[in-house]
C-alpha cells in the first residue's frame, strides 16, 4: 500500500468516526454504552470521551455544531449590492473587461470590491467578459525583447485610429498618438488628432520632454512621418536604406536637433510594448471619456493627462536600474518642435508659401535672403539670424491652398491660423 493510499484510508476512517461520535456521546450520557465500548467504536480516548460527556450535559446537541454556524462572514457581499453590480455591468459597462470594470466601480460608482469577488458575482449572474468572446488568431512565434534597464533609455511611439467617442454615438475614427517608456511601461504622452500626422507626434514628444525629459532613443515604424521610404520593385534593401538616410523628414530633423537616436521597426512585433498598450487603451479610454462627459477632441486633449496618471498607476513597473537616462529639455524646445521649410525672400522681404504671400512686420530687412519658414501651434514664423519673427499675410483674403505635397499637420495649422487671421482683418 502506498503512502497516499494509507493517508486516504486513515482520513476516511477518521471522518467516519466523526459522524458516529454524536451517537456515542449521547449514548454515554444516557448510559447506553460504556466508555470502553465508545472508545473502541469511535477511536477516541476514554479521557476525551469523558470531557465530551460533561460538555454534552451542559450545552446539549449544540456542542456538535461548528462555532461559525449561522454566522454571516464579515467579508460576505450584500446580495443587493451584488445585484446592483450585475445590473450596472449589463446596462453600462458590458463592453469592457472585468479588470477595468472593477476600477470603474471604485472611480465612478463608489463601490470598492476585489477583482476575485467581482468575478464570482459575474459568474453567479452568468455574465461573461467581452475578452472571452474574442477569437484569438494563431500567432507566429517571435523572439521576445527584454525591457531596457533604465528609464528614459528608449521610448516607443505609435498612433492608432479608433472610434474613441462611440459611446456618445460618434463613430468617426480619430488617431491617438502616444509614447511609452520601454523600461517602466509608463505612458509619456497622448494626443488626439483627426488623422495620423506629424503634429500629433510632436505633441507627444513635447509632453514627454516637459514631464520627464528628452529620451535617448525613439522606436517607431517606417511611416512617411518618421522616414522617407523609397518605392520601387528594383531597389535592393541596401539601396532603400541608403536613400532613407539621405532624405530627412521633419521628424528626423527634430530628433537630430534633440540628439535622439531613431530606431525604425520592420514589423509591429518589434515594438510590441506600444502595440499592447493600444489594446488596453482601446478597451478603457472610450468608457473613461464617456463617464467624464468628454465629447470632443479638444476637450479630450485637455483631460488626457488624468487618464495617463491612472494608467501609469495601474500598469507601470519599476525600472531594473535606478539610473535615469532622460536629459533636460532645451530652453528653445518650442522652436525645435515645429515644421520648417527653407524659403528665399523676394525684393520686398516677403515669403511665398503655397500661393499665399507673407511678410514679417517686426523683422529686420531680409530681402533676397534665405530664411526658414517655421510652423507650429502658435502660428507661422520666419527664422532669420537665429531669431523668430511672426508672419502675416499681405492680402486681405486667403487664397485657396493646394495640399498635394503638403503634410496634413501643416494643412491643419495653416487652416486654423490663416482663417482665424482672415476673420480679424476682414472685420
Amino acid at each position: 500500500m502506498s503512502d497516499k493510499d494509507f493517508t486516504m484510508k486513515n482520513y476516511s476512517v477518521k471522518f467516519k468516526h466523526r459522524e458516529i461520535l454524536p451517537l456515542y456521546v449521547r449514548g454515554l450520557y444516557y448510559r447506553k454504552y460504556t466508555l470502553r465500548q465508545a472508545a473502541e467504536s469511535t477511536g477516541y480516548s476514554i479521557d476525551h470521551l469523558c470531557r465530551l460527556r460533561k460538555k454534552y450535559a451542559l450545552v446539549g446537541d449544540s456542542m456538535f455544531e461548528h462555532g461559525n454556524t449561522r454566522r454571516v462572514p464579515k467579508n460576505k457581499i450584500d446580495p443587493e449590492l451584488a445585484r446592483r453590480i450585475a445590473l450596472l455591468y449589463s446596462a453600462q459597462y458590458s463592453d469592457i473587461n472585468f479588470s477595468y470594470f472593477c476600477r470603474c466601480l471604485e472611480d465612478f460608482e463608489d463601490i470598492k470590491i476585489s477583482l476575485a469577488t467581482l468575478r464570482k458575482i459575474m459568474k453567479e449572474y452568468g455574465l461573461v467578459s467581452p475578452e472571452a468572446h474574442k477569437v484569438k488568431k494563431k500567432k507566429s512565434v517571435h523572439r521576445p525583447r527584454l525591457r531596457r534597464e533604465c528609464e528614459g533609455d528608449l521610448m516607443q511611439v505609435d498612433g492608432t485610429p479608433f472610434a474613441w467617442f462611440y459611446k456618445f454615438g460618434d463613430n468617426k475614427r480619430y488617431c491617438l498618438s502616444g509614447g511609452i517608456d520601454d523600461a517602466t511601461g509608463k505612458i509619456t504622452g497622448l494626443y488626439l488628432t483627426e488623422y495620423e500626422c506629424l503634429y500629433g507626434y510632436l505633441e507627444v514628444l513635447r509632453q514627454t520632454c516637459r514631464t520627464y525629459g528628452v529620451p535617448r532613443e525613439i522606436y517607431s515604424d517606417r511611416a512617411a512621418i518618421f522616414c522617407y521610404t523609397p518605392r520601387g520593385p528594383n531597389l535592393a534593401q541596401w539601396e532603400k536604406l541608403e536613400v532613407m538616410h539621405e532624405k530627412r523628414t521633419q521628424w528626423q530633423r527634430i530628433c537630430e536637433e534633440l540628439h535622439i537616436h531613431q530606431i525604425l521597426a520592420w514589423s509591429p512585433e518589434a515594438k510590441g510594448r506600444v502595440e499592447r498598450m493600444w489594446r488596453t487603451i482601446q478597451g478603457q479610454l472610450p468608457m473613461w471619456l464617456f463617464k467624464n462627459n468628454i465629447r470632443t477632441v479638444e476637450e479630450a486633449n485637455r483631460q488626457l493627462h488624468r487618464y495617463i496618471e491612472s494608467f501609469n498607476k495601474a500598469y507601470a513597473v519599476e525600472a531594473e536600474d535606478d539610473e535615469i537616462f532622460y536629459i533636460d529639455a532645451p530652453a528653445n524646445l518650442k522652436d525645435i518642435l515645429c515644421a520648417q521649410f527653407p524659403r528665399r525672400a523676394d525684393a520686398r522681404g516677403c515669403i511665398t508659401f503655397h500661393n499665399t504671400t507673407f511678410y514679417a512686420p517686426t523683422a529686420p530687412d531680409f530681402s533676397r535672403r534665405d530664411v526658414l519658414l517655421c510652423i507650429n501651434e502658435s502660428g507661422l514664423f520666419a527664422k532669420y539670424m537665429g531669431e523668430y519673427y511672426p508672419l502675416q499675410p499681405t492680402e486681405n483674403f486667403v487664397r485657396q491652398l493646394t495640399y498635394d505635397e503638403m503634410p496634413q499637420v501643416v494643412v491643419n495649422i495653416i487652416h486654423r491660423y490663416l482663417f482665424a487671421f482672415a476673420k480679424e482683418i476682414s472685420a
